[in-house]
């Protein structure tokens, strides 16, 4: 990307696969970036219409837009085979000096950049579902990674996509790794028969979901009293799991088919008024939730006056 491009200049080719694919070409479409999406059909969603619906995206059949494009965005499934045969396609076809951003919730940057021709040029990028109404951008680095178009991409997230990014240069993602350690310490609680999955949730939501959107974790420790959490995790940390495989509960859903909400049952059952109703209820809430968050900006120390 040059210096001084306006969304409207800036041609971004986005592919790849997955609910929070539509999220993400409506957040840089609605941006006014020119959104390529390689295919000859719309990501199927719940936010399919509002797609139809903006003028910036457009389909691409033949992927004559990789050429031309002035960022590459991969969004797609967690399957490491797949990833690299997308990005032997770029490779392929696509400008040599194009920064590509992929998703990896569980592989190092090293691994996708091996086998990529030009390592310097691919970063890890992970956005949440709804990706065109959350603050969330994790942008991952490393050694190898040039400088100079994530410090562009990082002002444009900024500027444009109403984000507001953290970079990571260690090579890996650190939000599903935060996650990971609650949802093995939830399936651990289930199997001990401590809780069932409505305790966790009820336990969730009505404790940190009340205190994250304002603090995250390390801000409400400060704010509640750090030795408080010095003293408990000193007592609490032995019993808490350290398991290396996933709990049978999960195995046990997806062996049955139950993948979740999409499929009309996982960990709870879904009628198809009530899928439909908590896909807009979700959206709704999200949206008032950032609109609260942004009443509340969370600057960094060296930004407090």
């Amino acid at each position: 990307m040059k210096n001084n491009m306006t969304p409207s200049e800036i041609n971004i080719c986005l592919l790849g696969d997955g609910k929070n694919l539509s999220g993400i070409a409506l957040c840089l479409g609605n941006s006014g970036h020119k959104v390529f999406l390689p295919g000859d059909a719309l990501p199927k969603s719940y936010l399919t219409k509002a797609l139809e619906a903006q003028n910036n995206i457009f389909l691409d059949p033949n992927w004559s837009s990789l050429p031309n494009a002035d960022l590459i965005i991969i969004h797609c499934s967690e399957n490491i085979l797949l990833k690299k045969e997308l990005l032997g396609k770029i490779s392929d076809l696509a400008s040599a000096t194009v920064l590509v951003g992929i998703n990896s919730e569980s592989y190092a940057l090293t691994d996708l950049q091996e086998g990529f021709p030009a390592p310097e040029r691919l970063i890890g990028l992970n956005w949440v579902y709804p990706a065109h109404q959350t603050l969330f951008l994790e942008i991952i680095t490393n050694e190898k990674t040039k400088p100079e178009p994530v410090e562009k991409l990082m002002k444009m997230a900024k500027s444009y996509w109403d984000k507001d990014p953290y970079l990571l240069c260690k090579g890996k993602g650190i939000r599903s790794r935060l996650l990971a350690a609650m949802a093995r310490e939830s399936f651990h609680l289930i199997d001990k028969g401590y809780a069932e999955p409505i305790d966790i949730d009820r336990a969730c939501r009505n404790d940190p979901g009340y205190y994250l959107p304002f603090a995250g974790n390390f801000r409400y420790m400060d704010l509640m009293g750090t030795f408080i959490y010095g003293l408990v995790m000193k007592d609490l940390n032995p019993e808490l799991s350290n398991d290396k495989t996933p709990s049978k509960i999960i195995d046990d859903k997806i062996n049955a088919g139950k993948l979740g909400m999409d499929k009309g049952e996982g960990f709870y059952s879904y009628s198809e008024n009530e899928m439909q109703d908590k896909e807009e209820d979700f959206l709704i809430f999200n949206k008032k939730i950032k609109g609260l968050m942004d009443k509340y900006p969370f600057k960094n120390p060296e930004e407090v006056v």
